[in-house]
């Protein structure tokens, strides 16, 4: 299912795998700088991704990218155009997994009963069933 974007970029012929459009947001880490900064992601494959930031990049220069599903992943800027910028990795990813939804931890993955309702706190509440909470009237 993964299609190659080729629209206005003149480093679509250099490509070796075809990219999978989606936007996304990530963590880039730029060793050389000592700097953090949030890129969004427009495509990928499992070779390389195209980024957009801020703080201008410079080719050849080393990135660490915060992947989600993934982890982080180091790579090269390979070229500049404006402030977007593309990444080649050290090794390749499956970028499949990027499109997959974030890991959810197992408490919120527990199925509910239909008639319950609020906060998982509570939900375990017995305070309807105390007599001795019962208001008089």
């Amino acid at each position: 299912m993964s299609q190659l974007d080729t629209t206005n970029d003149p480093y679509a012929d250099q490509r070796n795998a075809p990219r999978n459009n989606l936007l996304l947001s990530s963590v880039c880490h730029w060793p050389n700088r000592q700097l953090d900064e949030r890129v969004k992601i427009r495509n990928v494959s499992a070779t390389g991704l195209m980024a957009e930031g801020t703080l201008g990049a410079t080719v050849g220069e080393q990135v660490v990218l915060e992947l989600r599903n993934i982890g982080a992943i180091e790579g090269i800027v390979a070229w500049v155009q404006s402030n977007r910028f593309g990444v080649a990795f050290a090794r390749p990813i499956d970028p499949v997994l990027l499109r997959t939804p974030a890991e959810v931890s197992a408490k919120q993955s527990e199925t509910r009963d239909y008639y319950q309702r609020g906060p998982v706190s509570v939900l375990n509440r017995q305070d309807e069933t105390r007599t001795d909470r019962l208001r008089r009237i």
